[in-house]
């Protein structure tokens, strides 16, 4: 539960999402050999409907364009069929939307908040309902819980705020931090007198001074380009009250994400620090994601207590090297079955 009422989130979800919707494409995809084209017509089908629907449109502009779509198509059933099912070919959002897919994931996930590029270019935040795919797209269960996991973390980088005793300030440490979704649209107030953020990620696209209106030293928060590992490895990373991870966990195998991850943190954090991250369920909306859209494979846990079980072995192989964590567990309440488990272990 918050704790802040002044924290929301911005956007209402408008449908729900059938599991036969996702099963239909995960099919597809199960049913295809991948190194055979799928049949010209359907390409073929998808360009027409792309070019007839933007005439309006630099025709070199739309060719760049549909190049990256085809190649991501043409051996892509499932992506295809769902193009035309829920007419991606004539949204003037759906191409640039799966071009980010490929090449900055944070930057998709800014569908979830109703933004996204144009397909000349320009960057909107008010995308209309009545396009189709991408209103299907905000309200699938992995965009819709990913809006549930930013609200959550910028909660909790309040709550880490307000509990510091007298003469503390809260250091907050953000892992693949992407576009920072938590501090810019959930009503997340900055206090650079009380609290310090630094934020870390790979994503070269993201240009962390356009995020925010203010000069990043103005808000005490520093981001730097720089993968999670060496992040961990850098001796000026410490002194953390909250470090935070978010939808990264399940990427890891569970020794590597042990000792690579949870270990240096333990030793980053001040005593009664806390570390936030999440581990994802095999819901079918991730196979279809994985299948869809060619997001890597994971090896998910089937339930949650199964993914309570992973962090509790876990914890309980690093305190007896006297590594000491409390943890709270919050499930998923977006979705039906819930999609993942979100964590917060706590330095003893």
């Amino acid at each position: 539960m918050l704790r802040h009422r002044e924290l929301f989130d911005p956007i209402k979800r408008t449908a729900e999402i059938p599991e036969a919707v996702f099963s239909k494409y995960i099919d597809i995809a199960d049913h295809q050999y991948h190194l055979i084209p799928i049949a010209p017509e359907l390409t073929a089908k998808i360009k027409k409907v792309f070019y007839e629907a933007h005439r309006d449109i630099d025709k070199e502009y739309l060719d760049h364009i549909w190049q990256f779509v085809y190649e991501r198509i043409h051996h892509n059933e499932g992506l295809a069929q769902f193009i035309l099912d829920f007419d991606g070919a004539k949204s003037n959002y759906f191409f640039p939307w799966l071009i980010s897919v490929f090449t900055s994931p944070s930057e998709a996930l800014e569908l979830g908040y109703n933004a996204g590029y144009d397909l000349e270019g320009n960057w909107d935040t008010n995308i209309p309902e009545e396009d189709e795919i991408n209103s299907f797209v905000r309200n699938t269960p992995t965009v819709a819980y990913n809006r549930e996991r930013q609200l959550y973390v910028a909660d909790l980088a309040t709550t880490d705020r307000e509990i510091m005793s007298v003469g503390e300030k809260s250091k907050v440490l953000d892992l693949g931090a992407g576009r920072l979704a938590w501090a810019r649209h959930h009503g997340f107030k900055f206090e650079p007198n009380l609290q310090a953020i630094e934020a870390y990620d790979i994503d070269q696209s993201i240009n962390p001074h356009d995020l925010f209106a203010e000069k990043l030293p103005d808000l005490n928060l520093k981001y730097e380009h720089k993968d999670i590992l060496s992040a961990l490895r850098d001796p000026a990373v410490n002194d953390i009250s909250l470090a935070i991870l978010g939808g990264v966990a399940s990427y890891y195998p569970v020794d590597k994400f042990r000792e690579g991850i949870i270990r240096p943190i333990y030793y980053k954090l001040r005593t009664n620090g806390r570390f936030f991250f999440d581990l994802q369920l095999a819901h079918l909306a991730y196979i279809w994601s994985v299948k869809t859209f060619g997001w890597p494979e994971m090896k998910l846990p089937k339930k949650a207590s199964d993914a309570i079980d992973i962090v509790e072995g876990i914890r309980n192989d690093l305190w007896r090297d006297g590594l000491k964590f409390g943890a709270e567990y919050v499930l998923d309440t977006y979705n039906k079955p819930p999609l993942s488990v979100m964590v917060v272990l706590t330095k003893i």
